[in-house]
């Protein structure tokens, strides 16, 4: 099998268990996040980092700096701050839009679906206060739904 492929689905895989956990216990463990950044270092560093990254690095830094003033307010939890930035560190400029465009389109889609669950008393064992809904899983399918749109040789230069 193709290194690039295992990068690909360890990617993945990394994402799709920060959903799962969010999901199942509205946390996010910090090793998934570092595992996405340091994949990334990996794959860039291992090919001789073929692309400038300063994109990446502001988007990154943005991102973080964002994700911890959302959490300062309560907003957002410190696990999906951290698994955004991670993801946004995978992303230049363009994919940046992308990546924001997707995560929220799929926040949006998990909040109704959450609304919906509680309306019609789907979610019995969760006392109505209770507003939580798990951003991680929104930050999972918006990086997975960028990078499709964004193109594999884009989000994972280093294997052009």
């Amino acid at each position: 099998m193709e290194a690039k492929y295992i990068v690909i689905g360890i990617w993945a895989l990394t994402l799709l268990a920060a959903a799962a956990s969010d999901l199942r216990s509205f946390r996010i463990p910090n090793i998934l996040p570092v595992i996405l950044m340091l994949l990334f270092g990996a794959v860039h560093g291992l090919a001789g980092f073929p692309v400038p990254l300063w994109e990446n690095l502001v988007h990154f830094a943005a991102a973080l700096v964002v994700g911890m003033g959302l959490f300062g307010k309560g907003w957002v939890g410190g696990g999906d701050a951290k698994l955004y930035a991670a993801a946004a560190l995978w992303f230049d400029w363009e994919g940046a839009i992308k990546l924001l465009f997707m995560t929220t389109s799929a926040g949006l889609i998990l909040a109704i679906a959450f609304i919906a669950a509680r309306m019609m008393g789907l979610r019995k064992n969760v006392p109505k206060e209770d507003r939580r809904i798990p951003y991680g899983v929104a930050i999972a399918a918006g990086a997975i739904f960028a990078a499709a749109w964004q193109g594999g040789d884009r989000l994972f230069p280093a294997f052009s």
